[in-house]
């Protein structure tokens, strides 16, 4: 199967979505480089915000590609997963500095789950079995 990528029009789908989010998650980011005591909770948020935005825009080029509906519910997936992210990180900006978050709480068990069903899910859509390599070509 060829690669996703086979355009140019492909890359610039890819540059339009990514570069923004990367701009704003490193935004997100920056205030709580110095705050030991929750980077680790802002991390795994910002790792679900780049790994859904980037699914986000390869299930847009699979539509344009395949004009599969489903590719639309996909999308649409995870453009809330990205929206929702990126809203979340937005909000954790008021907290304070001496915050601390627990990293086996309930809670942040939940957004570790969901980072790691994110990443599992590009894996699968990446690896490709007949030559047990990533990124088909």
């Amino acid at each position: 199967m060829a690669s996703i990528l086979e355009t140019s029009r492909d890359k610039t789908i890819i540059l339009i979505i990514v570069i923004p989010l990367i701009i704003f998650g490193y935004a997100m980011l920056s205030p709580h480089l110095t705050h030991t005591g929750h980077i680790a909770h802002i991390v795994i948020h910002e790792a679900g915000f780049l790994i859904a935005g980037f699914l986000l825009s390869l299930t847009i080029i699979s539509y344009f590609k395949t004009k599969l509906p489903r590719m639309l519910f996909s999308a649409a997936a995870f453009g809330t997963l990205t929206f929702a992210q990126g809203v979340y990180l937005f909000l954790e900006q008021s907290r304070p500095e001496d915050h601390h978050v627990d990293l086996l709480s309930v809670n942040e068990i939940f957004d570790t789950a969901i980072v790691v069903m994110t990443i599992l899910f590009a894996l699968g859509v990446f690896y490709n079995p007949r030559t047990k390599k990533f990124f088909r070509r």
